[in-house]
């Protein structure tokens, strides 16, 4: 199989993804001998459908991460952006300067696909070996050297990363976290992430395929809990959208879906608020007043019947004003229309909030604080952040980071 023997590498990586084959790559540069162990006939799937194809590699912006904060702000700063250009670069996948909405960054190419070829022939390249349709069933100690057994095959290594994904993408089956608690690593309850939000929407039909700008704000009962903005999607169901899918897996956390409640603020619809994406633990707080103000102005030029006209859509419009009693009334829904939470769409998580704790690695190496040589990078670990490129940055550097560290002990062994 490798010049070490058969089924003998210096790394093994489990996990032919994001975190996989960064890991593979920056373990094969420094001269290591790497086999990459891939569950699936073809590596790399996930890679394919992010960023709607296009492959959001990472983020400008200072983003936000939950949990897992700590290692994923530490392993961002141990391989910050600069040093991700200089990895694909080697790769030989050009990415450009100046970053798209939102600090957003993908390919020159604008295709994931591009990404995944460079990543897996630069990792063949480099010497590493991918194999398809293998997989780990267990890590095994063997003394300072690991065993993982696939089926009725063993292979051996001195260091062994994790790097086997997450449920996410339609595979809310799959058990992606067996091998690290077989090592006795700590489970966090997997939770979906990203994804559609389900709402009591009776009466509501009339929203149906509307898309606005919005701030919504999850809440139980009186006490607001977390904010997020951008575009919302009235579906027959509930609310898609990325500023409704941010806050899915807060919900499903910590309330379980009952009791739970979106709020909308049309503030930014009317210009009177600012129409960006974003997302954060500390409620935004809106402004009634402002709003009444401007339809009480409206209203005294025109009527109050066509206070509306050129402020909202004709369908949101006839929905707020026929709940509300006045403007006053129309003006608080206008800034805290509630919808009450029933669940989330899990079969379209994008990410999984949970999985293996993140404080049972370093976070300057990834390496296990239980066991010398074990690694764990990317969705594996209990780390989310948001959408638009945070989640997949951090699984490209935590797989660098990795496969540097397990590569640098091994490569110092062979020289003592």
């Amino acid at each position: 199989m490798n010049e070490r023997g058969k089924n003998q590498s210096d790394i093994l990586v489990i996990g032919g993804g994001a975190a996989g084959l960064a890991a593979a790559c920056a373990a094969a540069f420094l001269g290591a001998d790497v086999t990459v162990l891939e569950a699936d006939r073809r590596p790399g799937r996930k890679i394919l459908a992010s960023g709607n194809g296009r492959c959001n590699l990472m983020n400008a912006g200072s983003g936000a991460y939950f949990h897992g904060r700590a290692l994923a702000e530490a392993v961002l700063e141990r391989c910050p952006q600069a040093e991700l250009r200089a990895f694909f670069t080697r790769c030989g996948l050009r990415i450009p300067e100046q970053s798209e909405e939102d600090g957003r960054f993908y390919p020159a190419t604008g295709q994931a696909a591009s990404v995944l070829d460079c990543l897996r022939g630069t990792a063949a390249e480099s010497g590493a070996v991918i194999l398809p349709e293998k997989k780990a069933d267990a890590i095994v100690p063997e003394g300072d050297a690991f065993a993982v057994l696939c089926g009725t095959e063993r292979f051996s290594a001195k260091r062994v990363i994790c790097a086997c994904g997450s449920p996410a993408g339609g595979r809310l089956g799959r058990d992606s976290y067996a091998l690290l608690r077989g090592m006795g690593h700590t489970m966090v309850a997997p939770l979906p992430a990203l994804c559609p939000v389900e709402c009591d929407m009776r009466g509501l039909g009339a929203l149906r395929g509307l898309r606005v700008p919005a701030v919504v704000t999850l809440a139980r009962g009186n006490t607001r809990r977390e904010s997020a903005g951008g575009e919302v999607l009235f579906t027959e169901w509930g609310l898609s959208g990325i500023c409704a899918m941010q806050l899915a897996a807060s919900a499903m956390e910590l309330y379980g879906g009952r009791d739970c409640v979106l709020y909308l603020d049309f503030s930014p619809l009317l210009c009177l608020a600012g129409r960006r994406h974003f997302h954060t633990d500390r409620p935004v707080s809106p402004d009634a007043e402002k709003v009444y103000l401007l339809l009480r102005e409206r209203a005294a030029r025109e009527s109050e019947e066509a206070c509306w006209r050129g402020l909202l859509p004709r369908t949101l419009a006839e929905v707020i004003f026929r709940r509300a009693r006045g403007l006053r009334e129309a003006a608080e829904l206008l800034c805290a229309f509630p919808l009450r939470v029933t669940g989330v769409r899990a079969e379209s998580a994008q990410v999984i909030r949970g999985g293996i704790a993140a404080d049972e690695f370093s976070r300057g190496t990834l390496e296990s604080k239980r066991h010398p040589g074990l690694y764990a990078a990317g969705e594996v670990l209990d780390v989310d952040g948001d959408c638009g490129g945070y989640n997949l940055q951090f699984a490209f550097a935590s797989g660098i980071l990795a496969g540097r560290d397990a590569a640098s002990h091994v490569l110092k062994r062979r020289i003592s």
